[in-house]
């Protein structure tokens, strides 16, 4: 005849594997909640720098600046956006020297502010000295994040 005991089996669990385990959990758990967490200037910043590559792909090929980035095509295999990080399409414009702008109010859309309110405005030439386009890279003459560079450190 069989006897089957079916009290619980009490399994003793030392205090610092739980300890170690519990630290484990929370710091996966924490690398998850900030691990695509991008700041919005940096975001805007991102979209600004494609924005220019866009505009000057689109007067490559067409032999003039589009008159709205959503004229552009976007870059395959990147983020491509037109917006800045709270969604509004940023501002272009071209001054008469051919110099494009962009502009992206911050958060609150009103010209100025300080911190996620302050604007961001980024200035490239359109065109090199003897005529021809810029490349995609050329360098800001307006870097929209310089008033953001000094203030981390």
């Amino acid at each position: 005849m069989w006897v089957f005991d079916f009290r619980p089996i009490k399994m003793r669990v030392r205090k610092p594997i739980l300890i170690v385990l519990i630290a484990a959990l929370s710091i996966v758990a924490l690398t998850m909640l900030l691990a695509d967490v991008v700041p919005p200037r940096a975001k805007t910043h991102g979209a600004m720098h494609m924005c220019k590559r866009r505009v000057l792909r689109y007067a490559a090929e067409h032999g003039k600046l589009p008159s709205s980035l959503q004229e552009t095509q976007p870059i395959e295999g990147f983020n491509s956006s037109i917006k800045d990080a709270w969604g509004v399409v940023l501002d272009y414009s071209v001054d008469a020297n051919g110099a494009v702008r962009f502009v992206s109010l911050g958060k609150d859309r009103k010209l100025g502010g300080t911190g996620k309110n302050m604007d961001m405005i980024g200035i490239f030439p359109s065109k090199r000295p003897d005529g021809s386009w810029s490349e995609e890279f050329v360098e800001w003459s307006q870097d929209p994040f310089a008033p953001f560079k000094n203030k981390n450190r």
